[in-house]
Parts: C-alpha cells; structure tokens; sequence
C-alpha cells in the first residue's frame, strides 16, 4: 500500500530473518544488520548480542545520514531496536505498531518517544500509554478470500511457520475423540517428517508441512473452527470470523500468546486451552456441539476486526512525515 500511496521504501531488519527474501521478491531496498536478541548481559552470549547491536546501530546511522528518512515504521521486536535508536538519535520521527496484547520489550523501551503508537489488541491500550487503536494489516487476498465465507465441518490446525510440537502431537489424538470432521494441519516444514504418521488412519485428516497462501485462504473460508497458537495469526482467524482453540506458547515472551489468547476467550471468540493440562479434544468438542456459541463468536469477532488497518495505519505514517518535514 506505500508505494501506491507514492511513498518509497526502504527496509532494515535483521540478516537472520526472511525480510531479505521476501523483499527481493518485491523489489524493495533491503538494508540488512547482524542483530539478535539482547541475551542476559552475565553471559559471554549477551555480551556479544550487545556488540552486535551496538554495532548495527551505527550502521543504521550511517545510512540514515546518507539517505534521511521523513518517517521509521516498526513493528517492534529485537531486530527494530537499533533501527530504532538510530532514529531517536538522530531525531527522524518513528511510529511504532505493536501486535501482541501485551507490549514486547523493545515496544516498551522506544514507545515513550514515538511520534505514534498503534496496537491491534484492545488491552494494550492500556499497557502503552497514547497508544491509538487501528487493528492489524492483513493482506488484501485474504480479506477477498473472507467474503466467500461458507462453514463446512473443516478443522484448520496452524502451528507458525515452524510449526508447534505439542498441536503436532496433540491434535491428532483429539481428533480420534471428535469424528465426522475433516482436518487440514501444517505441521512445519521441519517436523513434518517426524509427525507425517501421527493421524495415520483417521478418516479426512491431511498433515501436510506448509498450507501454500491461496489454499489456506480457501480453507479459512470453509472452517468450522481452528486450532492454534495465539500470535499474530489471530487477526487473521478475525477477518474470517472464525472461532478457534487456542494454545499459548508458555515460552513465549513476556508470555504474550496468552495474553492475545485471553482477550479473544474473554470476548467469546476463542477457548483458551493450556498446554499443560488442557484438553484439546474436549475443547473441539464444545466449539461442534454449539452452532450457537459459534455464531455468537462470529459477531464478536465481527466487532473485533478493523476492516480498513492497513489504510489507518498508513495514514499515520504519511501524518508523522508531514509534520516532521
């Protein structure tokens, strides 16, 4: 959407991440920094991690003083931090977009000098102080895809990109509780070839490693529910209104799955089922048994998702630059 709002982009992140790949494949200038996450400074590890991201800092100068920015967006996380310092110090204004529930830690460091601050998550407006509202960017397919919406009994089970053990081992088994459903569950490219035997024998199950985008679109169009972490795929199980069994990662930082997970079972729109004692198959269950609670966590959901995001947040972009030029 920036560029077609006449914007030009550049993008800095991290080497260690897919930003490089992917903003090759969209002709966007990426500008790459060896940053990682700032370990306990009680450990050679963290110390390293320190050097690297004082090193990166400079280097984001230097480039900003070469080619000076009107505006720095940033969505947080280890790799905007030098980025982010870059900018305070050199007094290039920056907006901060933040996705979780509860704010990550270099949210929190750069947010009480931003020129603004979104949020996806209702609750986070009060964890970020001036934090505005304007929902999470979901790509326009999908949202395409949202409007040919037709339940059928479809469970979809996401684990992120690198799939998640536990849903790996647990849904299958679940799923010899609840028949007469049919499953489509990505469990990461790299446990596939552990778990590719776990729903051996269950009638219309399908593990497969990755869901490619336009069939996962399709499948979200037809679900009847879905299983999964609670990260930023929430936002997208909204734009489809589609209830879900959610599994926070207890590992997760500042444990923000379970705060995103909270507020979606808090609203009706989600169960929250612990990785430590929850019961997956009686949780699928529920969601089945009960057109109704699924229709009332549509609506939710329904008054949950900001239809235009990604066009408010740009619009405070464009805003931040033009009262800084």
């Amino acid at each position: 959407m920036a560029t077609e709002r006449g914007a030009e982009l550049r993008y800095f992140g991290s080497l260690r991440g897919q930003e490089s790949a992917i903003c090759g494949r969209l002709g966007i200038p990426f500008v790459g920094f060896a940053s990682e996450p700032l370990w306990s400074l009680k450990t050679p590890r963290g110390w390293q991690a320190l050097i690297r991201l004082l090193r990166a800092t400079g280097e984001a100068k230097r480039a900003f003083r070469a080619d000076r920015p009107d505006v720095v967006f940033s969505t947080g996380g280890y790799s905007a931090a030098p980025v982010m310092a870059a900018a305070r110090s050199l007094g290039v204004p920056y907006v901060i977009h933040e996705g979780n529930s509860m704010p990550g830690r270099t949210t929190r460091m750069f947010a009480p000098r931003a020129a603004a601050v979104a949020c996806t998550f209702k609750t986070t407006i009060g964890r970020l102080s001036g934090a505005v509202r304007t929902g999470h960017p979901v790509r326009r397919e999908l949202r395409a895809a949202a409007l040919r919406r037709a339940e059928t009994p479809l469970v979809v089970v996401v684990g992120g990109s690198q799939g998640a053990r536990f849903l790996n081992q647990g849904v299958p088994e679940a799923a010899r509780q609840v028949p007469g459903l049919s499953w489509l569950h990505a469990s990461g490219s790299g446990q596939f070839e552990e778990f590719k035997d776990a729903a051996k024998g269950i009638d219309g199950y399908e593990l497969v490693p990755y869901i490619e985008a336009d069939r996962l679109a399709d499948a979200y169009a037809h679900a009847m529910l879905a299983v999964a972490r609670s990260g930023s795929t929430l936002a997208e199980f909204a734009v489809f209104r589609l209830p879900s069994v959610l599994v926070p990662l207890p590992t997760s930082a500042d444990d923000h799955q379970r705060f995103n997970a909270r507020e979606f079972a808090e609203m009706g729109a989600a169960i929250l089922c612990e990785q430590d004692g929850g019961n997956l198959g009686q949780a699928i269950l529920e969601w089945t048994e009960d057109p109704a609670r699924r229709v009332a966590a549509q609506k939710a959901l329904s008054e949950w998702d900001i239809p235009d995001a990604t066009a408010r947040l740009a619009s405070i972009i464009e805003d931040t630059a033009r009262k800084h030029a």
